[in-house]
């Protein structure tokens, strides 16, 4: 009888060590190749290209716009933005995922123990083989283990998958961080603006309160008409409600920095006197570079690799599962002699189950997952298509903006001359106190225009550091460090950030 247990002992050593061996020797399905994209970024730019120069892009680009407090914002935007702390949850999240599905790969294994102190009742009379009236003891530990073989690779591909979500929550979490920070730049160049505008106008209105108190006067003496005097009293309260909108427009650029800072609007102040610097824009000589910078082609490009091996862990449903399992226990009625030899029960033994019929049900989970895989495949090129636009027309952007800031700032410098010869005459006596005013509102009108081409161009600035993928690795960089702090972080502690 020993020699006989003994062999089944072996036998089922031996279906381990097979079972061990032949796990993951096969995975059905195809593998993930890497598509060729080159076909939707093309081999140069349309118009773009004298602008895009060399691949020397700046990393942390904010930084060349040369304003201190920017930087600090966007430090700041990076530690405290509430949309970068949960998608850094996500991929905290996929990571834990990715631990329940590996865990499908190993055996599972469970210890177990009872006592059970049973009496039958007095009319019984011996019932199950217990005497009426009688009381019992039971006393057992057991161990269980079991394991579903991954023969067909199915939990591996899920495994895949998972790795891939991972890096997509990456992508993602780096395309939300360049995303945000190019729109706290916007907000901080539309405060900047704003300001200046604010301070243009109250120059203005000061002009055009002295050209009222002229044409009044002009007016009370005979020499001037009613006209006259009402025109400029509208002027000044036109500029007065349009200050209004400045000051409407900034309040809520300003707001907008608050929200992106995770704070309440309250406990932001604004640092007035910024002055942006517009700098050297330096892009990527080929569209295809685009395809390792940008977060959001890195993010649709995993999640196609992931589609690919969710179909592999499809079609593995065809195949038989094979699982082995056993007990191990130990019963008795007296529990001092729990764990001895004469107490032992086991059981050993494995089991197959093959699908046969089940209503066309894998073959159609086969075909949903073929389909997405499909979709992801489209949504990776419209990705990388819209992409290379986003870029052309951006450095378009910057180009004609530049361009409108040279205009008008020639044109600037013609009307300070006008200025300059108005002031002369005025002194001669040559021309009235008016035609200064006038040739001043006329200064300060296309100073307001030359704020608002420089406002925009900065503002194309951002977009094509954006489009281009700008500060990609900084995001990189910033979510090793946060998902590292994620996974010692106990859930109370996270709620206290």
């Amino acid at each position: 009888m020993k020699g006989y247990s003994g062999k089944w002992l072996v036998l089922i050593g031996a279906c381990l060590l097979l079972s061990i061996t032949v796990t993951g020797c096969f995975k059905v399905g195809a593998d993930y190749e890497k598509p060729n994209l080159t076909e939707f970024t093309g081999t140069e730019w349309k118009v773009c290209a004298p602008l895009l120069q060399n691949d020397n892009v700046a990393v942390r680009w904010w930084t060349q716009f040369d304003d201190a407090e920017l930087n600090r914002l966007v430090q700041a935007l990076l530690r405290q933005n509430i949309s970068l702390k949960i998608a850094r949850e996500r991929i905290v999240e996929s990571r834990a995922q990715r631990g329940v599905t590996r865990a499908d790969l190993l055996p599972r294994a469970y210890l177990g123990g009872y006592g059970l102190r049973t009496r039958a009742a007095d009319d019984a009379k011996g019932l199950l083989g217990v005497p009426g009236g009688n009381q019992t003891n039971l006393f057992a530990a057991a161990a269980l283990a079991g394991w579903e073989l991954d023969l067909w690779g199915r939990v591996q591909r899920l495994v895949e998958a998972a790795d891939n979500t991972i890096e997509a929550n990456r992508a993602a979490y780096g395309d939300t961080a360049v995303s945000l920070v190019a729109e706290l730049a916007l907000s901080y160049v539309d405060a900047c603006a704003l300001e200046s505008r604010i301070r243009l106008t109250e120059r203005k209105m000061a002009l055009q309160e002295q050209r009222v108190a002229l044409t009044e006067s002009r007016f009370h003496a005979g020499t001037g008409t009613l006209q006259e005097l009402l025109l400029a009293q509208a002027a000044v309260r036109e500029s007065r409600a349009q200050q209004h909108t400045f000051f409407q427009a900034k309040n809520f650029a300003e707001n907008s920095i608050a929200t992106l800072l995770g704070v309440p609007p309250s406990k932001f102040a604004f640092n007035q006197g910024c002055q942006l610097q517009v700098p050297m824009v330096a892009g990527l000589t080929v569209p295809a570079s685009l395809l390792s910078r940008r977060p959001d082609i890195r993010k649709a490009e995993q999640e196609y690799a992931a589609s690919v091996a969710l179909i592999g862990a499809a079609k593995a449903e065809r195949f038989p599962k094979i699982a082995l399992g056993g007990v191990l226990s130990f019963q008795t009625s007296d529990v001092e002699k729990l764990f001895h030899a004469d107490t032992l029960v086991y059981a050993f033994g494995g089991g197959v189950l093959l699908p046969v019929f089940t209503g066309g049900r894998i073959d159609a989970q086969i075909a949903v997952q073929e389909s997405i895989s499909e979709q992801r495949k489209y949504q990776l090129q419209q990705t990388v298509v819209e992409a290379v636009a986003e870029v052309e027309n951006s450095a378009v952007g910057v180009a004609q903006r530049n361009k409108q800031v040279q205009e008008l700032s020639c044109a600037l410098q013609q009307v300070v001359k006008t200025v300059e010869l108005t002031e002369q005459l005025f002194r001669g006596g040559l021309v009235g106190k008016d035609s200064v005013i006038q040739s001043d509102l006329e200064q300060l009108d296309i100073n307001d225009a030359l704020v608002v081409a420089r406002q925009q161009e900065l503002g194309e600035v951002i977009h094509l550091y954006r489009a281009l993928g700008g500060g990609w690795d900084i995001a990189d960089s910033s979510v090793a460090q946060l998902s590292g702090k994620a996974q010692t972080t106990t859930a109370k502690e996270r709620v206290n950030e």
